[in-house]
């Protein structure tokens, strides 16, 4: 499957609709919310082409998750979205076959690595999304449009970062149990 993602033809793609979405900018506006649904789909398109690339420059200390940071995702509801990614069936249909982990301990690696990807592109597209509502902030357009390049960021994008950092909060015991070893 990470061969298409990295294909040629895919990032053509992907050049193709950021085209798109630059005249649309000046067409529609930011503050139009079919704008916003286009850009949250590039964006969900990007994340498979940029989740390899992004996972091997960033540093692995800075996918580690401070203890403190449990609370923060209690706060925020990120076990409600967890719950609600479950009964959709998204977690099922498309997650756990992406992951392809077995359950078993020998597969908390292959978990991990799996987890670093997915924050790594759903990061990286959620940067997309901030920059995109400063953009919007900061020229003639009003403030609506910022909302609406952010919010739905954060639902598709922020929302993913912070229920993997969740997931990987409970892994990196196991994982850290296992080089101690």
């Amino acid at each position: 499957m990470d061969v298409v993602f990295q294909s040629v033809w895919y990032r053509l793609i992907l050049l193709f609709f950021a085209v798109y979405l630059t005249v649309f900018w000046f067409v529609l506006g930011p503050s139009n919310p079919w704008y916003a649904v286009g850009v949250v789909g590039v964006t969900f398109s990007l994340g498979p082409a940029v989740a390899a690339p992004v996972m091997r420059r960033v540093p692995r200390e800075w996918f580690r998750v401070p203890t403190g940071e449990r609370v923060l995702h209690r706060i925020l509801g990120v076990g409600i979205f967890g719950w609600l990614l479950d009964v959709s069936g998204w977690n099922r249909l498309v997650t756990k076959p992406m992951r392809g982990f077995s359950g078993k301990r020998a597969g908390l690696p292959s978990l991990e690595q799996g987890i670093r990807g997915n924050v790594s592109a759903h990061g990286t597209c959620f940067a997309i999304h901030v920059l995109l509502a400063v953009l919007a902030l900061f020229s003639r357009h009003p403030r609506s449009a910022a909302l609406w390049m952010l919010l739905p960021g954060v639902v598709v994008h922020l929302y993913p970062v912070l229920l993997q950092r969740s997931i990987m909060l409970r892994l990196q015991p196991m994982l850290d149990k296992d080089c101690a070893c």
